[in-house]
C-alpha cells in the first residue's frame, strides 16, 4: 500500500487544482521559506482527519479554505482528495484504490468522501486506524512532532508507541466499550430507579387489585342473590296485587248493587214524600176535629179528657224511646266491635313491645356488664389515680419539709452567728436603725405609688399587645389558608396545564403532528375555538371527532403530514385546510328561532378567529343548539328541518330523525372544560394573589405596630421592673431594719436562752432530716409501681370501651325501635279512648231513655188507675176512637216513610263503609304498585339492569329462606372492603407486566455490563501485550538505530511504572559517544533532534508504514548528520518517504523533486522533476 496521489484545490494558498503524483521511494518536496511547501503536509493531515485549526496553523477551520489576494477571489470551498493504491489489502475495504476526499465550506458545513461516496469522519478514522498513517500516528512528522518527542510531553510519545504496537483501534473500541457501559450503567440505574418506584406501588396495587377482585366476585355472588330476592319480591307482589285486584273487582260489584239499591229508595222516598204532604193534610184535619172533640168531651169530663191525651201522649214518647233504644244499641254493638278489633291490635303492639322490652333489658343487661366492667376498672383507676395524687403530696409534702429542715438547719446556724454579732453591736446600732425606718417609710410609699403608675400603663400596653396579636393570628390564618388553596389551585392549575400541552384525551397522531413544528399547521380545531359556559357539552357532540381535526394552510401541507405519517405509522388524522374549506349556514325560520329553548346556529354561539369561519361553518353551520330534548322534539314537529339539533345536555337529533342521547357513568372533563377550568383557576389564583398582597400589607402594618407597642411595652416593663426593684429593695431593707430593731430590742437575757433552743433544735432536725429521706425513697418506690399498674388498667380499659361504645348503639337504636311501637300503641289507644268515650255517651244515652221509658210507662200506669166509667161519654168516646184510629194509620204511614229513610241512611253507611274498603284496597294496591316499582328502580338504580334483563339471573338454586341473610351477609363483606378501585386490576396487571419487563431488562442489561466488562477485561489484556511486545521491539531496534547514527555510545527505553505499561511514562535515556548515560533533556539541541531520528527509525523497522510523511526534521542537524540521515532512509526501501525540506544533501537522495514557489502573492505553484531522468 502506498499514496498515489494527492489533489489539492482552494486549500490555504493552493488557490488553482494542484496534483502531486506520490511515487515509491523518496520524494522531496522543497521552496523558499513562505511558499507553501509546509501547507501540502497540511493537506495530508487534514484529509485524514485532522480537526485542530491550531495543528494546522490557523486560527479556525475556515482558514484553511484560500481567503483570496489582491487579484485573486477568495475560494467558498477547500477539497483535498488522497489516493492510496490498496493492491496489498492494507486498508480493510474491497477496493484495489482508495480516494479519501474532504471539503470544506465557508458556511461550517464538512463533507466526507471514500471512493466518492459520502462518510463520516469516523469511517475514515477507522479505515486507517493501526495502519500509522493517522493524524496521531508516527507516518506524519514535522519539527513540532520530533520537539514533543524529546521533550516532556508523554502524550505525544506514547501516541507513537501506541499507533506502532498497532492499540489504538483497541483502545478506541475500549474506550466505546467503556462509554457503552456507562450509559449501560446509567440506564441500570434509570431501570433500578423505575423499578424502585414500581416496587414501592406493586404490593399496593397488588393489594387494591385483589380487594377489587374480591369486590367483583362478592359484587356478582350478592348481584345474583338479590337479584333474585328481588325476582321473587316482585313475583309475590304480583301474585298479591292479584288478588287484591280480584277483591276489587268485588268491591265494585257489590257497589254497584248498593247504589242501585239506593236509587230504589230514593225514589220510594220520592214517592213517599208526596203521599206524606197529603197524610199530613189529612193528619192536620184530624187533629183538629180531635181538638174540637176533645173540647166538647172536656167540657162532659175535662179530666178524663186530659187523663186520656195524656195517655196517648205517653204512649207515643214510649214508642219513640223504644225506637231510640234500638238505634243506640245497634250503634254500640258497632262502637264495640270496633273497640274489640283496637284492642286485638293493641294486644299485638303489646307483644311487640314486651319482646322489644325484653331486647332492650336483655341488651341494657349486657351493657350494665360492660358499663359495670368499666366503671369498675375506672373506679380502679380513679382510686389509684388518687392515691398516685396522694403519695405524689405526701412526697411533695416530705422533700418540702426535707428541704425545709435542712433550711432551717442553715438557718439554725446562721442565727447562732448572728445572735453571737447581735450581742456586739446591739447597743451602738439600735438609734441609727430606728432613723433609717423613717426615712424607709417615707421611701416605700412613694415607690409605690410610682409603681402603681406604670403598672396601669404595662397594662394599657399589653392589652394592645393582645389585640395586634390576636390580629396577626387571624391574618397568619388567613394567609396559611390562602397559601393552602393557591398551593391546590396552583398544583391543579399544572396538572391541568399538563394534560393540555401533552394534549391529553387527543389521539396519538394529534400528539404526534402537535409535537413537531410542521410548517403551515395552525393547530388542533379544539384550540382555535372558544366555546361560552353551558355550551361545552353541545359542541362537543355536534363536533365529535372533527375536535382532533387539524387545520391547516392548504392541500399541501395535509399531503406532506400524511405522508409522514403513513411513513412513520403514526396514525390517521383529519386534516382541515383553509385553502379549501367553505362552509354554509342553515336558513332557520323565525318559527324556529322564536321557539322555546332555540338557542342559536352552532357556529353563531362560538368565538373564533375570522380567518377559520369558513371550517366552523363547514362543521357546524348546520347544527342548531337547544337548550333540552322535549323543545328540541318540538322544533321538529314544526315541518321538516335540514339541520341536526343538539341539546346543551348532549342529546342528538339528526335530519333524518334519528335520536341520539344518554350519559356516560363515569364521565371525564371533556377539552372545552378543561380550557375553562384553567381559565376559572387563573382568574382564582390571581384573586388569591390579590388578596394574600392585601393581606401582607396589613399584616406588616399590624407587625410594625406590634413592634412598636412591644418596644414600648418592653421599655415600661423596665422601668418597672427599675421601680418594682427598688421598691422592693427598700421594702426588704425596711423589714431587715424591723427585724434587727425587733431583734435589736429584745432583751439581752433571751438570747443566751435562744442559743441553747437552737443547738436542741438543729439536733432533733437532723434526726428527723434522716427519717425523712428514707420515707421519700419508700413513697417513691410506691409512685413507680403504681404507675405500672395504672397503664396496665389503662390499656384494660382502653380495650373494653369499643364493646361498651357498639352496645350503647345497639341500645339506642333498640329504644328508637320501642318508641316507634310505643307510639304506635299510643296512637291506638287514643283511637280506641275516643270509641270507648263514644261508647260510654251512648250506655249514658241509652240510660236516659230507659229512665225516661220507665218514667212514662210509669206515668201511664198511673193514669190508667186513674180510669173512671164515663157512660155518656161512650159515643164521644168511639167517635174519638175512630178518629184516633184513622190517626194511627196516617201514623204508620208515617213510620213506613221514616223506615224508608232508615233504609235509606243504611244504604248510605254501607255504601260509605264499601267505599272505605275499596279505597284502603286501592292504597294496598297503590302501596304493592309502588313496591313493585321500587324493586324495578331498584333493579336498574343497584344493578343497572331492567326487569327482563334481571330474568337472565335467575336461579333454582337459590334458597329465598337464607337469600335475605346471605344477601346481607355479602353487602356487609362488600362494605368491610372499603373503598374499592375497579381500575387497580387493569393497572396492576399493567405495572405487573412493565416490573417483569424492566426485570427483564434489568437482567439484560447486566448480562450485557458483564459482557462488555469482559470485553474491556479481553481488551486490556490484549492491549497490555501488544504494547509490551511493540515496546520491546522499538526498545531494542532503538539501541541499534542509536548506535549506527552516533557512531557508537548507547541508549535505552524505560517505563517509569512497568506493572502498568499502558499509563506508565516513557523516558529516553541516550549516551552519545564520549559522555555519560544521561536522560535525554540533558542532550544538545542537534543530539535530541539525532535521538528522536534514532527513535522514529526504530518505530518504523518495528512496524513499517506504507507511507512517511517528514516535514523539515533535520532542520536542526548539520551536515554531517543530514548525510546520515539521508542514507539511513534509503534502509526502508518499503517505505513511501516525502520529505519537506531545505537540506541539499536531503535532496541530493530524492528519487522525485517538488518546487513550491509563489511567483504572485499568496499562491502558490507546484514544479516537479524526476532525477533519474534529469540525471
Amino acid at each position: 500500500m502506498y499514496f498515489k496521489r494527492i489533489d489539492i484545490c482552494g486549500f490555504k494558498s493552493f488557490a488553482e487544482p494542484v496534483s502531486i503524483d506520490l511515487s515509491k521511494g523518496i520524494t522531496c518536496i522543497v521552496g523558499p521559506n513562505g511558499s507553501g511547501k509546509s501547507n501540502v503536509s497540511d493537506a495530508i493531515r487534514w484529509v485524514l482527519g485532522e480537526q485542530s485549526p491550531k495543528v494546522l496553523r490557523g486560527g479556525k477551520m475556515e482558514d484553511v479554505i484560500f481567503s483570496g489576494t489582491a487579484k485573486r477571489r477568495s475560494k467558498g470551498m477547500a477539497e483535498v482528495v488522497l489516493v492510496i493504491d490498496n493492491t496489498s489489502k492494507i486498508l480493510p475495504i474491497d477496493y484495489s484504490e482508495v480516494a479519501i476526499t474532504r471539503r470544506a465550506f465557508r458556511s461550517g458545513e464538512g463533507e466526507y468522501y471514500i471512493n466518492s461516496n459520502q462518510c463520516r469522519l469516523k469511517d475514515i478514522r477507522e479505515l486507517i486506524m493501526d495502519t500509522g498513517i493517522g493524524v496521531d500516528g508516527y507516518s506524519l512528522i514535522g519539527q513540532g512532532k520530533i520537539a514533543d518527542i524529546v521533550s516532556n510531553k508523554v502524550e505525544s510519545r506514547r501516541e507513537i508507541f501506541e499507533e506502532a504496537a498497532g492499540i489504538v483501534k483497541y483502545r478506541s473500541k475500549k474506550a466505546e466499550a467503556e462509554k457503552k457501559l456507562e450509559n449501560t450503567a446509567v440506564n441500570l440505574s434509570r431501570v433500578n430507579d423505575i423499578i424502585a418506584e414500581i416496587s414501592g406501588r406493586i404490593e399496593s396495587l397488588k393489594s387494591e387489585s385483589d380487594i377489587a377482585k374480591e369486590y367483583l366476585k362478592l359484587n356478582d355472588e350478592y348481584k345474583k342473590v338479590e337479584v333474585n330476592v328481588i325476582l321473587k319480591n316482585i313475583e309475590d307482589i304480583e301474585l298479591k296485587n292479584e288478588y287484591l285486584k280480584d277483591d276489587l273487582v268485588d268491591l265494585n260489584v257489590k257497589l254497584e248493587e248498593i247504589t242501585e239499591r239506593q236509587a230504589t229508595i230514593k225514589e220510594e222516598i220520592a214517592q213517599g214524600q208526596e203521599e206524606q204532604l197529603q197524610l199530613e193534610a189529612l193528619l192536620e184535619e184530624a187533629r183538629t176535629k180531635k181538638i174540637q172533640l176533645l173540647e166538647e168531651i172536656n167540657s162532659m169530663n175535662s179530666d178524663d179528657i186530659v187523663r186520656k191525651e195524656k195517655l196517648n201522649l205517653f204512649e207515643e214518647q214510649e214508642a219513640r224511646l223504644k225506637q231510640e233504644m234500638v238505634q243506640l244499641h245497634e250503634k254500640l254493638l258497632q262502637s264495640n266491635a270496633k273497640v274489640e278489633e283496637f284492642d286485638e291490635e293493641i294486644n299485638l303492639i303489646e307483644d311487640e313491645i314486651t319482646i322489644c322490652q325484653d331486647q332492650i333489658e336483655k341488651k341494657q343487661a349486657e351493657l350494665e356488664k360492660f358499663v359495670s366492667h368499666t366503671e369498675t376498672l375506672t373506679q380502679a383507676i380513679e382510686n389509684k389515680k388518687e392515691r398516685l395524687f396522694e403519695l405524689h403530696s405526701n412526697l411533695a409534702e416530705t422533700k418540702a419539709e426535707s428541704t425545709g429542715l435542712q433550711n432551717l438547719v442553715e438557718t439554725l446556724e446562721k442565727k447562732k452567728n448572728q445572735l453571737a454579732e447581735e450581742e456586739k453591736e446591739y447597743e451602738a446600732i439600735k438609734k441609727d436603725k430606728e432613723e433609717q425606718l423613717q426615712e424607709l417609710r417615707t421611701a416605700i410609699e412613694q415607690k409605690s405609688e410610682d409603681k402603681k403608675a406604670i403598672e396601669k400603663e404595662v397594662e394599657k400596653q399589653k392589652n394592645e399587645v393582645n389585640s395586634i396579636a390576636i390580629t396577626l393570628k387571624k391574618i397568619a390564618d388567613e394567609l396559611q389558608k390562602n397559601k393552602y388553596d393557591f398551593a391546590n389551585l396552583s398544583g391543579r392549575k399544572r396538572t391541568i396545564e399538563e394534560l393540555e400541552s401533552n394534549y391529553d384525551g387527543y389521539s396519538y397522531a394529534v400528539k404526534y403532528v402537535m409535537k413537531r413544528d410542521f410548517a403551515g399547521v395552525h393547530g388542533v380545531l379544539a384550540d382555535l375555538i372558544k366555546v361560552p359556559q353551558g355550551f361545552e357539552l353541545a359542541i362537543e357532540t355536534a363536533l365529535g371527532a372533527a375536535l382532533q381535526n387539524i387545520v391547516c394552510s392548504d392541500e399541501q401541507v395535509a399531503r406532506n403530514i400524511i405522508e409522514t405519517l403513513k411513513r412513520e405509522k403514526a396514525g390517521r388524522l383529519t386534516f382541515l385546510p383553509l385553502s379549501s374549506m367553505r362552509g354554509e349556514v342553515s336558513g332557520i325560520s323565525s318559527e324556529i328561532s322564536s321557539s322555546s329553548g332555540f338557542k342559536g346556529i352552532a357556529c353563531n354561539c362560538i368565538e373564533f378567529d375570522e380567518k377559520y369561519k369558513g371550517i366552523v361553518q363547514y362543521l357546524l353551520g348546520k347544527v342548531v343548539i337547544v337548550d333540552n330534548l322535549q323543545n328540541a322534539i318540538a322544533i321538529t314537529k314544526k315541518g321538516r328541518v335540514n339541520f341536526r339539533i343538539v341539546t346543551l345536555e348532549g342529546d342528538v337529533i339528526n335530519t333524518g330523525g334519528a335520536i341520539t342521547g344518554g350519559a356516560y357513568k363515569n364521565k371525564t372533563a371533556n377539552i372545552f372544560e378543561r380550557k375553562a377550568e384553567i381559565a376559572e383557576l387563573s382568574d382564582k389564583l390571581e384573586l388569591l394573589e390579590e388578596k394574600n398582597k392585601k393581606l401582607q400589607e396589613e399584616n406588616d402594618i399590624a407587625s410594625q405596630k406590634q413592634t412598636e407597642t412591644l418596644y414600648n411595652l418592653e421599655e415600661l416593663e423596665k422601668k418597672l421592673k427599675v421601680v418594682q426593684l427598688k421598691h422592693f429593695e427598700i421594702q426588704n431593707l425596711f423589714k431587715q431594719k424591723s427585724d434587727e430593731l425587733q431583734t435589736l430590742n429584745a432583751a439581752a437575757q433571751k438570747r443566751q436562752t435562744e442559743l441553747k433552743a437552737i443547738f436542741e433544735e438543729e439536733k432533733s432536725t437532723k434526726g428527723v432530716f434522716e427519717e425523712l429521706i428514707f420515707k421519700n425513697e419508700a413513697i417513691s418506690e410506691q409512685i413507680e409501681e403504681l404507675k405500672r399498674e395504672l397503664e396496665s388498667d389503662m390499656a384494660v380499659l382502653q380495650e373494653s370501651k369499643g364493646p361498651e361504645k357498639e352496645g350503647v348503639e345497639k341500645l339506642a337504636e333498640m329504644k328508637v325501635k320501642f318508641s316507634e311501637i310505643q307510639n304506635r300503641k299510643n296512637t291506638k289507644e287514643f283511637q280506641a279512648g275516643e270509641i270507648k268515650k263514644q261508647i260510654k255517651q251512648f250506655e249514658e244515652s241509652i240510660e236516659r231513655a230507659k229512665n225516661d221509658l220507665q218514667k212514662v210507662k210509669s206515668d201511664i200506669e198511673e193514669l190508667n188507675s186513674q180510669s173512671q166509667d164515663y157512660r155518656k161519654l161512650q159515643e164521644k168516646q168511639k167517635e174519638r176512637e175512630v178518629l184516633e184510629g184513622y190517626i194511627n194509620e196516617i201514623s204508620e204511614k208515617r213510620s213506613q216513610l221514616f223506615e224508608l229513610g232508615k233504609n235509606k241512611t243504611r244504604a248510605a253507611d254501607e255504601l260509605a263503609e264499601q267505599k272505605n274498603s275499596k279505597y284502603g284496597l286501592e292504597i294496598k294496591l297503590a302501596k304493592s304498585e309502588s313496591a313493585l316499582e321500587n324493586f324495578k328502580n331498584k333493579l336498574w338504580d343497584e344493578f343497572e339492569i331492567s326487569y327482563i334483563q334481571a330474568s337472565s339471573f335467575r336461579s333454582e338454586e337459590i334458597n329465598f329462606a337464607d337469600a335475605q341473610k346471605q344477601a346481607r351477609i355479602l353487602k356487609s363483606q362488600i362494605k368491610e372492603l372499603g373503598s374499592v378501585n375497579i381500575g387497580a386490576i387493569k393497572e396492576y396487571e399493567e405495572v405487573e407486566r412493565r416490573y417483569e419487563f424492566l426485570q427483564n431488562q434489568k437482567s439484560d442489561i447486566q448480562k450485557a455490563m458483564q459482557a462488555l466488562r469482559t470485553i474491556i477485561e479481553d481488551m486490556d489484556t490484549t492491549i497490555k501485550v501488544r504494547f509490551k511486545e511493540s515496546f520491546d521491539a522499538i526498545a531494542q531496534n532503538f539501541e541499534i538505530v542509536f548506535k549506527e547514527l552516533f557512531g557508537g555510545g548507547s541508549a535505552m527505553l524505560e517505563m517509569d511504572n512497568p506493572q502498568n505499561p499502558l499509563e506508565s511514562a516513557i523516558e529516553i535515556i541516550a549516551q552519545p559517544p564520549g559522555k555519560k548515560l544521561q536522560n535525554i533533556n540533558l542532550l544538545s539541541g542537534g543530539e535530541k533532534t539525532m535521538t528522536a531520528i534514532a527513535l522514529m527509525f526504530a518505530v518504523l523497522k518495528a512496524k513499517p508504514t506504507p507511507f512517511c510523511i517528514l516535514d523539515e526534521v533535520e532542520a536542526a542537524l548539520d551536515d554531517g548528520n543530514v548525510e546520515k540521515f539521508a542514507e539511513y532512509l534509503r534502509k526502508f526501501e518499503k517505505i513511501q518517504f516525502a520529505l519537506i525540506t531545505h537540506q541539499k544533501v536531503t535532496m541530493e537522495h530524492a528519487d522525485v523533486l517538488y518546487g513550491i514557489t509563489m511567483p504572485e502573492q499568496g499562491v502558490s505553484k507546484l514544479l516537479s522533476l524526476k532525477l533519474e531522468k534529469a540525471v
